[in-house]
């Protein structure tokens, strides 16, 4: 299945189904981190439901902390 992930194509292997697959197989870290589908916001608790369909397009912002 081809995704957008942060607007480049990414062809996801077949295991990969839901939001919280997608987290965990990019090392995405979680603490700090706001994920959309389609540009609408997905909340945390949800990303293990949330199922990836061809074409969407998924936006990953991560904080950065520091001074």
């Amino acid at each position: 299945m081809i995704i957008f992930l942060n607007n480049e194509p990414i062809d996801l292997p077949k295991e990969i189904e839901t939001v919280k697959d997608l987290v965990s197989w990019k090392e995405i870290p979680q603490q700090g981190t706001a994920i959309a589908i389609n540009d609408k916001l997905v909340t945390q608790r949800l990303w293990p439901v949330t199922s990836l369909k061809e074409n969407d397009h998924v936006t990953v912002i991560s904080a950065a902390f520091g001074g």
